[in-house]
């Protein structure tokens, strides 16, 4: 019985050494971590490349005529517009992803080393009514 209550203390302690140690650490490497996962995952590098180029590769070939050149023209031109709001709104949905990443790890962060103390306050709590 005294065997199982001394290893039972440690792992207690082991648990306090890591949350306070190795855990916070790797939270606290989060708050770069978490933005850039989102960066990843938007690609935002390459939106920022392609932000004027054509929607969907969609490029119309130029004829002979002066009416094909000008419809090809505008097509094109209509293909970029598309092409750069549409990744100009996923670059400002990537930048509040971002946003809330950072925040959200930098939260995390603070609360870290409050939740052991407040587990015991709530089972000091709970005990005494």
């Amino acid at each position: 019985m005294g065997v199982i209550m001394r290893y039972n203390t440690l792992m207690i302690f082991e648990l306090f050494r890591w949350w306070y140690g190795t855990g916070w650490q790797k939270i606290i490497h989060g708050i770069v971590r978490a933005p850039a996962a989102v960066e990843e995952n938007f690609s935002v590098g390459i939106l920022l490349g392609t932000l004027f180029a054509p929607w969907k590769r969609m490029v119309s070939a130029q004829g002979r005529s002066l009416d094909q050149k000008v419809q090809a023209m505008l097509d094109n031109l209509i293909s970029r517009f598309v092409g750069f709001f549409v990744r100009f709104f996923v670059l400002i949905a990537a930048a509040v992803g971002i946003l809330v990443a950072f925040i959200g790890s930098a939260m995390l962060t603070v609360v870290w080393p409050l939740v052991p103390p407040f587990i015991v306050y709530c089972i000091a709590r709970g005990i005494v009514g």
